[in-house]
């Protein structure tokens, strides 16, 4: 009996070895069949699937010697429900191998190449979808060429804190460390549920086209006006007489139009009836576009900065209340959409006109009367290396609008094109902030008024904000007695201010109890959305990249 459990324990002991030897030769295998798949050229696909991370998959694995990452079952749940909630993102669980990966999560390989797919499946699952929720699916800097924002990589964790979470069965928090914290892409989310739900219920009713609707009116038309506004909740209760346009209508209309940039006046016209219309399909998708939008920028926010919201026509300080009207880039001179940091005030500016808006807009008007054009203008004639020129003594006969070989440079005055004060940060697209003589077009609820540049409502409230750190003495009242001089006197800031320039077509509060739309004055939506919806493209090679020069190691 002694000498039988001695062979019993030695014959276990031969098991473990055997089963030993066996994983250790499968790992090694794997390990070799790892490295061939991801040295291969081409595409790389994996069971009929892209992988598109491939770049920082490869980095991965080889930090963890090719051997195997996905042993941990609380992790591929992870991953597996993450996926799934990228829908409530705005995202499309399709482009994380989402039936691959619920194939994969409850059965094992049983060859070393179906072990290799199912780790570069996840693996890729994992890296993409923590790229996409960190930075946006969409490259804005493969879509718009002024794009100069950057993330920041200073807490996005390592290939090593990774690795860890595998183990540990842990990558929800990294997942949650990923998703933005803007109160406005919380609010976005949540309006998209709504819009959801909504769309699931048949979405609004269709306003049959007609006559303007005014309150007072009556019409089997108001009955669906107000079945309309019932579902999106401008209007809290019906009516007992449904097809009278009465007060409480006009209030909800007048709700709706403010949430639509539309002049709220409370009347059903050819704009309001258009913007009532759109299906509950083009508003989830408006919100889609937006929430990635805010991906792009959430991680790489500053402390302290001024927001210039293009298609809402606001300038926002952060951390503050502090709001202004802006005007911005016509249609067909659009603002770009960059940052940048303000680094010079200067009060009387004068405005060197750029010579494109002289040959197309002003040389028509100045040839027909030279010399009184000037004056009217408070212009004067330059060479182009800037010497003044004699108006009086230009053959104006032999001067076209397209063939002008003069600058004009508008002084300093209260007719000035750029007003009293502008605020500059020296760009390639010579875009700044300033003052306007055109006042009266913030009353506009849309205000694409402008040549590209920003014009600000509130110039002299920004002014004693930004000139504030250079000194005590840069009150309202010194500001106001340096304008008074007629003298241009420019000021470096001590301390420059970051300017972000957006474009947000979708915004809310962090509640989402109210959203805005807006109208896409330069149609960039489309772009946009036809990227969000196109296959995924590889970000990793370039995050790497980029998390190597801000950390000083590599990912």
């Amino acid at each position: 009996m002694h000498l039988a459990r001695k062979f019993t324990g030695l014959g276990a002991f031969f098991v473990l070895v055997l089963i030993s030897v066996t994983v250790c030769g499968q790992e090694t295998g794997f390990s070799e069949r790892l490295q061939q798949r991801l040295a291969q050229p081409g595409e790389l696909r994996v069971a009929g699937e892209r992988i598109v991370e491939r770049t920082i998959v490869a980095r991965l694995y080889e930090q963890n010697g090719y051997r195997p990452v996905w042993q941990n079952p609380r992790s591929v749940a992870a991953l597996l429900a993450w996926v799934n909630r990228s829908r409530e993102e705005g995202l499309d669980p399709a482009d994380y191998h989402r039936s691959a990966l619920e194939r994969w999560a409850g059965a094992q390989p049983e060859s070393v190449d179906q072990q290799v797919e199912r780790e570069l499946l996840f693996s890729d699952a994992l890296l993409t979808l923590g790229i996409h929720l960190g930075t946006g699916k969409v490259n804005p800097g493969q879509l718009f060429k002024e794009w100069n924002y950057e993330m920041d990589y200073s807490q996005t964790p390592t290939s090593r804190d990774l690795l860890s979470s595998l183990e540990r069965g842990d990558i929800d928090a990294l997942f949650q460390g990923r998703l933005p914290k803007l109160p406005m892409y919380v609010g976005l989310r949540t309006v998209l549920a709504r819009l959801r739900e909504q769309q699931a219920a048949g979405g609004w009713p269709v306003v049959p086209l007609g006559p303007t609707l005014h309150p007072g009116d009556r019409s089997p038309r108001v009955k669906v006006l107000r079945e309309r506004l019932l579902v999106t909740g401008e209007l809290q209760s019906s009516s007992d007489d449904p097809e009278y346009f009465d007060e409480a209508l006009a209030g909800a209309v007048k709700r709706f139009q403010a949430d639509h940039l539309l002049d709220a006046d409370g009347v059903v016209g050819k704009g309001t009836l258009a913007a009532l219309n759109v299906p509950v399909q083009e508003r989830i998708r408006q919100v889609r576009i937006n929430l990635d939008r805010l991906r792009w920028v959430a991680h790489g926010l500053p402390e302290d900065y001024y927001l210039a919201d293009l298609a809402g026509f606001q300038l926002y300080r952060s951390g503050s209340h502090w709001t202004s009207p802006i005007q911005v880039g016509q249609a067909y001179h659009q603002t770009p959409v960059f940052q940048d940091r303000i680094r010079i005030v200067e009060i009387n500016p004068t405005w060197t006109v750029p010579m494109s808006i002289t040959r197309r807009e002003l040389a028509p008007r100045l040839l027909e009367d030279p010399l009184g054009y000037l004056k009217e203008k408070n212009m004067e004639l330059l060479t182009p290396d800037g010497r003044p020129v004699d108006p009086s003594t230009v053959d104006w006969s032999n001067v076209t609008a397209q063939r002008f070989p003069y600058v004009l440079r508008q002084r300093p005055g209260p007719d000035n094109s750029l007003g009293r004060i502008k605020f500059l940060f020296p760009n390639q697209y010579a875009v700044y902030l300033h003052d306007t003589p055109s006042r009266g077009l913030f009353s506009r609820t849309r205000r694409a008024f402008s040549h590209g540049c920003v014009r600000v409502g509130k110039p002299l409230e920004l002014g004693e904000q930004l000139l504030k750190p250079n000194g005590p003495e840069w009150t309202r009242q010194r500001i106001q007695q340096v304008i008074d001089s007629g003298e241009t006197t420019r000021i470096q800031l001590t301390r420059p201010v970051p300017i972000l320039i957006l474009y947000l077509t979708a915004v809310t509060d962090g509640q989402g109890i109210e959203v805005q739309f807006r109208p896409d004055v330069y149609q960039r939506d489309a772009k946009v959305w036809k990227a969000l919806e196109s296959a995924p493209q590889e970000k990793g090679a370039e995050i790497l990249e980029q998390f190597s020069r801000q950390r000083g190691q590599p990912w």
